[in-house]
């Protein structure tokens, strides 16, 4: 297999074919302190402009740092850095998107640098990129791509070095060229066919090597296939839970050496859960109800760093 984009109708490998890869072993949040509704850029946005409760929304995500912060006790992560939300930037929170971090196979620690398709979100990406140099990662900024949303869109094959690229509403599909050069990896590329899969992290949740859990109703008939071959395991999710809970926002954390995995979701969601306990997921709830009035939840509200 090659390093380069793969089309979801041009997916011609296995999983068993591609190279290992240790997972990240750092987490990063953005504190909520600007953190407001004050437009709509999504449809779970309409109408919550003007009706966040600021005070739940720190507490709620006070609580979910801690929730987080369980994983170190389980030697899932080494710890849970933070960055200072800035004032003007009220979407920083949902860490998720203004970077994409990665590890070059001669070890160094390197970032891509997003292109976020929002005015007011791409004042945040300048303090990111302050953030990372300070903690010895090489900044990248992407030469030939217009719009490009970090790990909202762009997501690890668990355990692989390999990567699944949403396309559609926050990323443009050639965003990936550039990227899987970048990374030297290879990239799938996923099509995203529903405004309420805006992001690739609203409707796809790696579980493992072999298994995901997917919103179908978000993807082509040729994403579906792809994930089929690539998946021994494809676990479709109600979509109900995937919009009314942020189920598919939910992330996961693995230690292979340990075989220890947990999941830290939002509340609700039986099968969802269902799914999670059969695949040996411990499973923390995490109330987000104030993020998921903009459109984010856990999965959003983190960055995972090498």
């Amino acid at each position: 297999m090659n390093n380069k984009t793969y089309d979801a109708s041009e997916v011609n490998f296995n999983i068993d074919s591609v190279e290992p890869r240790a997972e990240p072993r750092k987490l990063l949040m953005a504190t909520p302190d600007y953190f407001d509704i004050i437009d709509v850029k999504n449809v779970h946005m309409e109408g919550n402009a003007g009706k966040l409760d600021k005070g739940k929304a720190c507490t709620e995500w006070v609580t979910l740092k801690k929730n987080f912060e369980k994983a170190i006790a389980l030697d899932i992560l080494d710890g849970v850095l933070t960055i200072q939300g800035a004032e003007g930037c009220e979407d920083m929170v949902f860490t998720a998107n203004q970077s994409f971090p990665w590890v070059t196979r001669s070890g160094e620690k390197i970032v891509i640098l997003s292109k976020m398709r929002h005015e007011s979100r791409k004042r945040e990406v300048a303090y990111f990129k302050t953030f990372y140099e300070n903690i010895g990662y090489r900044t990248i900024e992407l030469q030939h791509t217009q719009m490009f949303e970090g790990m909202g869109d762009l997501i690890y094959h668990t355990g692989k070095r390999l990567l699944y690229g949403g396309y559609g509403h926050r990323t443009v599909k050639n965003a990936y060229d550039e990227i899987a050069n970048i990374l030297d990896c290879p990239i799938v590329a996923l099509e995203l066919k529903d405004e309420r899969f805006y992001h690739l992290d609203t409707c796809f949740v790696s579980l493992g090597i072999d298994a995901v859990m997917i919103a179908k109703e978000a993807f082509t008939d040729q994403g579906l296939a792809a994930l089929h071959k690539l998946y021994k395991r494809v676990h479709c999710i109600p979509v109900h839970e995937a919009i009314d809970n942020f189920a598919l926002n939910a992330t996961t954390l693995f230690n292979h050496a340990t075989g220890k995995k947990m999941c830290i979701i939002h509340p609700g969601a039986s099968a969802t859960k269902a799914v999670l306990s059969g695949e040996g997921f411990e499973i923390i709830e995490s109330d987000t109800t104030e993020y998921m009035k903009s459109g984010g939840s856990v999965f959003c509200m983190k960055m995972l760093l090498f």
